[in-house]
C-alpha cells in the first residue's frame, strides 16, 4: 500500500461517503457517515498491507486525517448549514487520533499465535453489536426500513469475512470469538446492570426545524440521560424526531438543540418517572411514566 494508494482510497471513500449522504434517498448501507463497519474494514486493508506496526499506524492515520473532514467539506456547497457540517466532525477527529495506536496495534493480527485473536476481537466487537443496533432498529420498523435489514446483513457479513480471512489458525479464531462473547457480555453488564435503563421516548421535533438544522445537543445532567436526533426511515413518516433514553428513573433534565452558529433553536424539558401501585390481584405494578416537553420562551 503505497503512500499514492493511501491518499487515492482517502479521497475515493469520502467522496462516496458525500454523495451518499446527500442524496434524497437513503442508499446508506451500514452508515459510513455515521457507524464505523466500514471504516474498520478500510483501516483492515491499509493494516494489512503495510509492512511494519509504523508504517501501519501512519497511513491508517493519515487515511482517516483525509477522508473524514473531506466528507463534510464536499457536502457543503450542497447543504444549508454549509462549513458549519464540520460541527459534526469533532469525534471523528478523536477517533483518528485514536488509529495511530490502534493500527500499531492491529498490524500485529498478521502474526501468528492467539494474540492476534485477542486483538482482532475488538474489532468484530464493534462490527458485532453495530449489526445488531442495524437489526433492532430494522425489525422495529419492519417494513418500512430495509436498509437496516441490509446494513445489519452487511455487518454479519463482515464479521464472518474478517474473522476467516484475517486469522488463519483455528485457535486464534476460537480466541477471537471467545474474546468478543466477553465483550459483548460486558457491555450488556454495563448497559442493564450498572446503568439501568429508565426509559426512553420519540419527540417530534417542532415545526419549522430539521434535523440537518441541529449541529449540537447539550444536556443539563448527560450521565443520567442522553439524546439524539434519529429519523425514521419511514414513507409514511418522514419527520425527524429527539430520541431520549433515560439511565435511571426518578429523573429529570433539561435538553437544548443549537445550530451550527450555535443560536438556541429550543429546549425541551425531559421527566422519567417511577410509580408502583397494587393491582387488583395483589401484586405490586411498576409504571415508569416518560415524558419529553417542548419549553415554551
Amino acid at each position: 500500500m503505497t503512500w499514492l494508494r493511501v491518499i487515492r482510497f482517502a479521497l475515493i471513500t469520502a467522496i462516496y461517503s458525500a454523495v451518499v449522504l446527500l442524496l434524497p434517498f437513503d442508499i446508506d448501507i451500514a452508515g459510513m457517515g455515521s457507524a464505523y463497519p466500514w471504516w474498520i474494514l478500510f483501516a483492515l486493508i491499509i493494516i494489512t498491507n503495510c509492512k511494519t506496526p509504523l508504517e501501519a499506524a501512519c497511513k491508517t492515520f493519515v487515511f482517516f486525517l483525509i477522508s473524514q473532514p473531506l466528507i463534510y467539506i464536499f457536502q457543503a456547497p450542497f447543504s444549508e448549514m454549509g462549513l458549519g457540517l464540520l460541527g459534526y466532525y469533532p469525534p471523528w477527529f478523536l477517533m483518528t487520533l485514536l488509529t495511530f495506536p490502534g493500527a500499531w496495534i492491529g498490524w500485529h493480527i498478521k502474526k501468528p499465535g492467539i494474540l492476534s485473536g485477542v486483538i482482532l476481537s475488538a474489532m468484530l466487537f464493534m462490527i458485532g453489536v453495530t449489526g445488531y443496533g442495524y437489526f433492532w432498529t430494522g425489525i422495529r420498523f419492519f417494513p418500512d426500513d430495509p436498509i437496516s435489514i441490509v446494513s445489519g446483513i452487511f455487518c454479519a457479513a463482515e464479521f464472518l469475512i474478517v474473522l476467516l480471512v484475517l486469522l488463519r489458525e483455528k485457535k486464534q479464531r476460537i480466541t477471537a470469538l471467545i474474546c468478543t462473547a466477553v465483550l459483548i457480555a460486558g457491555a450488556a453488564v454495563i448497559e442493564f446492570l450498572v446503568v439501568p435503563q429508565g426509559g426512553m421516548h420519540y419527540e417530534r421535533l417542532p415545526d419549522g426545524i430539521r434535523a440537518e438544522d441541529v449541529a449540537e445537543i447539550r444536556i443539563a445532567d448527560p450521565k443520567l440521560f442522553r439524546a439524539e436526533i434519529e429519523q425514521p426511515n419511514s414513507e409514511y413518516d418522514p419527520n425527524s424526531y429527539l430520541y431520549v433514553v433515560a439511565k435511571r428513573q426518578d429523573t429529570a433534565t433539561e435538553i437544548a438543540l443549537y445550530d451550527a452558529d450555535g443560536s438556541l433553536l429550543c429546549t425541551y424539558e425531559a421527566v422519567c418517572g417511577h410509580e408502583e401501585e397494587i393491582v387488583s390481584d395483589g401484586s405490586r405494578a411498576i409504571t415508569v411514566p416518560f415524558d419529553v416537553k417542548l419549553k415554551e420562551d
